[in-house]
């Protein structure tokens, strides 16, 4: 589910749905962020392996404390 393989298509993968959480704001909160591409994803887990991925490739950084995400580049 979160990479392509003869069994997963690129559209089924969690990297086909990388895109739609660019947003213009440089930081925003995780439920806001959420909020805004919930329609992407068929369940919340989709959407933190998502986080988790952009994270490892460090194109953001999550802060904890204030539940936030903040774009890297």
């Amino acid at each position: 589910m979160i990479t392509p393989s003869k069994f997963i298509s690129f559209e089924q993968s969690i990297l086909s749905r990388l895109p739609v959480m660019r947003v213009d704001a440089k930081t925003i909160s995780i439920r806001d962020l959420y909020a805004l591409t919930a329609d992407h994803f068929s369940a919340i887990d989709e959407f933190l392996y998502a986080l988790d991925v952009l994270y490892i490739l460090d194109k953001i950084n999550i802060d904890f404390e204030s539940e936030s995400v903040e774009y890297v580049n």
